[in-house]
């Protein structure tokens, strides 16, 4: 005869694996309606274009641009230990213009969790090819960080980059671009994110690149970059690496060729670092590879990155993406994520991201 004891235990078991069954249910019907929507757009885009007009007159001119961003992020791990969470990591605004005299300006915070200013510019334009700049800035390295959170492929950057470069100085840049599409930026900085300089030596950074057309059909562009300072415990960008205490060096090279109908991008980067602590030298290299097919309102990607380290744990994973832009200020981006370094795969999961820019 069954015990009551043994038939409780089996029930909360089947309710366990019937709420978890309803949990990746709901998780993936959300995904599509949110994915989908809304797939028909003919009948908004006049009223939407509109609107946009509207917009654009009231706080955008040559003297005065402002613009913001909001994403609104969360990430579902399949693993029961793993993050399952909502954020808002990104909730920006911006104000930039050019004034009288060949001087600009640009001033960009985020009030996401806090106050973080971002940048804080001066800018004169010392001819119509060069532009000299002071302030809180980005330095002139890797295509990637230099890209928008707004326009990158996926979710987030890719491991390497997120590793080396993802952080502003204070600090002077002198940048410019000619029509033979040759650009080119070479900067000077305190080396330690928005700080006061702690240690009287300089991070300089600096990048160049050539963009072309091939065959008036796509856009081909290929840079690239090196880096060199001393720092005391500093930290580059994010919890990947420990601070530096000492050289930081970093270098590297990137592509990346687009048209209406593909995407093809890659970025290396290397570097040699030593860390508070450790009294090694690590050396770093990580790269991406990405690949994309264009459609008339979404795109559909795939990449490989990986981040390999002497002293720390190497990180490799493939990442899945789809991105749907419903309107011109709107994209939904989905991200699967297979980490290949793990062999027992726990550590998929998902990441989506939704977004409104102007």
């Amino acid at each position: 005869m069954v015990s009551y004891q043994h038939m409780y235990k089996n029930t909360r078991i089947n309710n366990k694996l019937i709420m978890r069954k309803f949990k990746y249910q709901l998780l993936w019907v959300i995904i599509l309606f949110i994915g989908i929507m809304p797939m028909d757009l003919t009948a908004q885009e006049n009223s939407e274009s509109e609107r946009i007009d509207a917009l654009k007159e009231m706080v955008k001119s040559e003297s005065f641009n402002l613009g913001m961003l909001i994403q609104s992020r969360a990430v579902f791990s399949f693993d029961d230990n793993g993050t399952r969470t909502f954020s808002v990591p990104q909730a920006r605004f911006k104000g930039t213009g050019t004034l009288d005299g060949g001087f600009s300006y640009n001033l960009h915070f985020d009030v996401a969790d806090g106050f973080t200013l971002l940048d804080a510019q001066i800018g004169y334009a010392v001819n119509e090819q060069t532009t000299f700049t002071v302030g809180a800035q980005k330095p002139g390295i890797s295509y990637e960080f230099l890209t928008g959170p707004h326009k990158i492929d996926f979710v987030t950057r890719s491991l390497v980059v997120t590793a080396l470069t993802q952080n502003r100085e204070f600090g002077a840049k002198l940048a410019g671009g000619y029509q033979s599409g040759f650009s080119y930026s070479l900067g000077i900085f305190n080396g330690n994110r928005l700080n006061q300089n702690d240690n009287n030596k300089f991070y300089y950074a600096s990048r160049f690149a050539y963009e072309t057309s091939i065959n008036n059909e796509g856009n081909l562009i290929v840079g690239v970059n090196g880096s060199y300072g001393e720092q005391s415990n500093t930290s580059i960008a994010s919890v990947s690496l420990p601070n530096i205490e000492g050289e930081r060096i970093i270098y590297g090279g990137d592509f990346r060729f687009e048209n209406t109908k593909v995407i093809l991008a890659s970025e290396l980067l290397a570097a040699n670092l030593e860390y508070t602590g450790f009294t090694e030298e690590d050396n770093v290299f990580g790269m991406h590879l990405t690949g994309g097919f264009k459609f008339e309102k979404s795109e559909v990607l795939a990449r490989f990155e990986n981040l390999n380290t002497n002293l720390l744990n190497d990180q490799e994973r493939l990442v899945f993406g789809y991105t749907r832009y419903p309107t011109q200020q709107t994209a939904f981006r989905i991200n699967y994520l297979l980490p290949l370094d793990d062999t027992s795969f726990s550590n998929q999961g998902l990441a989506l991201n939704y977004q409104i820019t102007f």
